[in-house]
């Protein structure tokens, strides 16, 4: 068949075939890009497509964070006070005969320090709250492991004073030596409002008053005691209050109250604090 003759016979129908494909594809291109599915990008979303901090500012962050580390190793060397094993609630113990013993062991302690340099003790002076609880029974146990600490370091202020003066008065009585209640430190906190840090996930801490009566030599030198003669046993005092005595030669009434802190080990939630 000669094309050319094919051609002018069907040449309408040719230029109609032409035109319908043109349209379609026309037609597919402008569908395609109407309804075509794209995954958005950050580009597409408006994010920074280049660094968001400057290595300067990273810099200055990792010297910032460095220096906090170090104010806050600071921090707990100056107010630490690590629990002796001694007070530790063991496994497979029944925590209340544990606290029981434990609580009888101390009272002993003292009262047998006192005898031995002739020291007086109230009736009552050594107490605290019975608690109830497995949690309860261990911030007891660290609140007598601070009041042990405490009656060790008056008694060493005392044979330190008398050690160097055997006439000197030292420690004539004490009046109380008692664990305080701290029931809004342990009890649930209201829901946290978000950025909000609740300070007992950092450390425990328990409170406790004393009073006795001694001379001003031996006072100042259990003030000074209470501090730690080594790490991780400080003692923070909260309050001090000491009377100088109405005639020469009689004790001095010192009466105050101190606080322990135990900081608990850095996990992976507080890290980033």
């Amino acid at each position: 068949m000669d094309v050319g003759a094919f051609v002018q016979e069907n040449k309408k129908w040719l230029l109609g075939v032409g035109c319908g494909a043109v349209s379609w594809f026309l037609v597919s291109a402008i569908f395609d890009s109407v309804h075509a599915v794209q995954v958005p990008t950050e580009r597409s979303l408006g994010a920074p497509t280049g660094p968001v901090y400057t290595q300067a500012a990273l810099d200055a962050a990792r010297a910032e964070g460095e220096e906090l580390a170090k104010a806050r190793a600071a921090l707990v060397k100056a107010l630490q006070y690590a629990p002796s094993a001694t007070f530790q609630l063991p496994d497979g113990v029944r925590p209340g005969d544990f606290l029981f013993q434990q609580s009888r062991d101390l009272k002993q302690r003292i009262l047998a320090s006192a005898n031995q340099r002739d020291v007086q003790v109230a009736d009552g002076a050594i107490a605290w709250e019975v608690p109830t609880g497995v949690d309860e029974i261990r911030a007891t146990l660290f609140g007598l492991d601070l009041i042990d600490a405490v009656q060790a370091r008056l008694y060493g202020a005392h044979d330190a004073t008398r050690a160097t003066d055997e006439t000197a008065v030292g420690l004539r009585s004490i009046v109380s030596l008692k664990l305080d209640a701290r029931r809004s430190q342990r009890a649930p906190m209201r829901a946290q409002r978000p950025g909000e840090i609740d300070v007992r996930d950092f450390f425990t801490q328990e409170q406790l008053s004393f009073q006795f009566q001694s001379d001003e030599r031996t006072a100042l030198t259990f003030l000074e005691a209470l501090g730690g003669a080594k790490p991780d046993s400080q003692i923070v005092l909260e309050s001090w209050q000491m009377l100088k005595p109405a005639r020469p030669g009689e004790a001095c009434a010192i009466k105050g109250t101190a606080i322990g802190l135990a900081f608990k080990p850095r996990t992976d939630a507080t890290e980033g604090m």
